[in-house]
């Protein structure tokens, strides 16, 4: 596992339930927790976590410092009188007040802080606890019954070329199995990670994700195509409204590497993490065609508008006022 999973400007591919955790520091919320930390953008200071609860766990968030956000994975946690469970979540925004979380038997937690998270005025923007499961999904794609979310950090508009409010979206999404994207795309607007809870998702050139996997992808950075096998749910997580429609380039084999996958992948074995190079579908990187495109400008890793080193630094210009 390489020790700079958590930076934001490359490219990552991890089991995140996997890393080791230690004892945490940072901000107060996390302070003396056990955890990991996942990522951290080195210029606006935000960072995402997983991070023990112990039970009997109590801390008082003041709200003036960043906007916190919890998705539990598994226990209870407690804001004021709300009480969630697995998949529950928890919004305290920054500048609306703050709250006092606990956990009763304990929990294992994602926890998202975004310091000058750009946001809707409240009281659009509010604390706020949901039980996932009572939440509706909506449709994705337009005209796909088969992608489908349901919203977290609200509001989150769905609309005419972006995806998410100022400051982005999270997102529990599912896909249905068998769904692929045979081309490359990119994000032109923001920085995205993603954190696999059950099924499975294959990316070439980075591998297959199972349960417990995640990968994030820069500002500009093309991946891609993917493919679900049995379907699955996960997290997405952005620090920018995402553009609609994608970046979207063509790529050798695009469509016969995604159906090797789904044609291929056996039913009979759980789903594990894998990174690209253990996996049979390399194989149509070893082409004399792949290997010709790989030496032209169109497989340049990255886009033309921003590129390496400066993602971050442009995400982190938007700036709000708390006062």
């Amino acid at each position: 596992m390489s020790s700079s999973h958590w930076r934001r400007d490359e490219p990552q591919f991890y089991r995140f339930l996997g890393l080791p955790r230690e004892q945490l520091t940072g901000p107060q919320v996390i302070d003396g927790l056990t955890g990991a930390l996942l990522s951290r953008d080195t210029h606006s200071d935000s960072q995402t976590y997983l991070v023990e609860l112990l039970p009997g766990w109590r801390h008082g968030e003041a709200g003036f410092e960043a906007s916190l956000e919890l998705f539990v994975l598994r226990g209870d946690l407690r804001c004021a009188d709300e009480k969630v469970g697995p998949s529950g979540y928890v919004q305290l925004a920054q500048g609306c007040g703050g709250g006092e979380l606990r956990s009763e038997h304990g929990a294992l937690a994602l926890l998202f802080w975004n310091p000058n998270l750009p946001a809707f005025p409240p009281p659009y923007t509010r604390n706020r606890t949901l039980k996932v499961t009572e939440l509706q999904w909506r449709q994705s794609v337009p005209n796909s019954h088969g992608i489908m979310h349901k919203p977290l950090r609200l509001p989150d508009p769905h609309g005419d070329g972006y995806e998410g409010g100022p400051g982005g979206h999270l997102r529990l999404e599912y896909m249905a199995p068998g769904m692929a994207t045979p081309f490359e795309h990119n994000h032109h607007e923001c920085w995205e990670e993603l954190f696999l809870l059950e099924g499975d998702i294959f990316i070439a050139d980075e591998g297959v994700m199972g349960p417990g996997s995640a990968v994030s992808h820069p500002q500009e950075w093309w991946h891609g195509p993917f493919a679900t096998h049995r379907g699955c749910v996960f997290l997405v997580h952005t620090d920018a409204p995402m553009g609609v429609p994608w970046g979207i380039r063509a790529y050798p084999f695009q469509t016969e590497i995604c159906d090797a996958y789904l044609n291929e992948a056996d039913w009979d074995a759980p789903i594990q993490h894998a990174p690209w190079a253990a996996l049979p579908w390399k194989r149509f990187q070893e082409t004399a065609e792949f290997k010709t495109w790989q030496k032209t400008q169109a497989a340049e890793e990255w886009g033309h508008k921003v590129g390496r080193g400066t993602a971050s630094a442009f995400r982190a210009s938007w700036k709000r006022t708390v006062r």
